[in-house]
C-alpha cells in the first residue's frame, strides 16, 4: 500500500519510491544485490534518499 504523501514529493522521489517497493517483490530485504536492482531502475537513487532524509519528516507530518 502506498501513501497518499508520495503526491507531495517530486516525480524522481516518487519514482524512487515505487521502484524500491517493487524491488522487494524480488529481494526480501536492503542487501547489496537488492540496492543494485534499485539502481538498474533508478540510477540516481541516492539523490532521492538525500530528498527524503532532508524532507521526508515534514511530508509525514502532514495530517
Amino acid at each position: 500500500m502506498l501513501n497518499w504523501r508520495l503526491a507531495l514529493m517530486p516525480q524522481y522521489v516518487r519514482d524512487y519510491v515505487m521502484i524500491h517497493e517493487l524491488a522487494h517483490l524480488t529481494h526480501f530485504n536492503h542487501s547489496p544485490a537488492f540496492w543494485r536492482h534499485v539502481e538498474c531502475f533508478h540510477p540516481e537513487r541516492r539523490t532521492a534518499q538525500n530528498w527524503l532524509r532532508e524532507h521526508g519528516a515534514g511530508i509525514l507530518a502532514l495530517g
